[in-house]
């Protein structure tokens, strides 16, 4: 078994409710764990936009963030039609990256379906590692401009 750190106090929040789709699932009916990892991008994406650092914004300006290192630990399946909860919390932004830990929860009962973490890298559109602007940093550690439950509200 792979020693975990415990999880870190976030520096930023959001929530984001998620609903599984029936594209989503395996043969048994519960979300394969290949869409769960696409779920965490899915909660990245939605924590920036929700703070005006949407990742379009950060790209057309040349800044790229790129998944460098993972960790996800699987608890209890989702079947099809659950409701879950996504919470994503920045723990860590410093000159060249930054790191979020994820927790997703059945919302019918609050059971904890997933736990996991991620580090990103900024890069340039070469590939080369870079600092991350004051702005950009400052937007990340931001309180929500937008508040919306899920992905898809407003």
């Amino acid at each position: 078994m792979i020693h975990q750190p415990p999880p870190r106090p976030p520096i930023q929040q959001s929530v984001v409710r998620l609903r599984v789709t029936y594209a989503e699932v395996d043969r048994m009916g519960l979300l394969h764990h290949s869409n769960q990892l696409r779920w965490f991008e899915r909660g990245r994406e939605e924590f920036c936009r929700r703070r005006a650092a949407a990742y379009r914004e950060m790209e057309d300006a040349g800044l790229l963030v790129v998944v460098v290192d993972l960790a996800v630990q699987y608890k209890s399946p989702l079947r099809y039609e659950d409701l879950a909860d996504l919470t994503v919390n920045l723990v860590e932004v410093r000159h060249a990256s930054l790191a979020f830990e994820y927790e997703l929860r059945r919302v019918a009962d609050g059971e904890l379906a997933t736990a996991g973490r991620t580090r990103h890298a900024f890069v340039t559109r070469e590939g080369r590692v870079t600092r991350v602007s004051p702005e950009v940093a400052a937007l990340l550690r931001a309180d929500e401009s937008v508040r919306r439950l899920g992905e898809l509200d407003g």
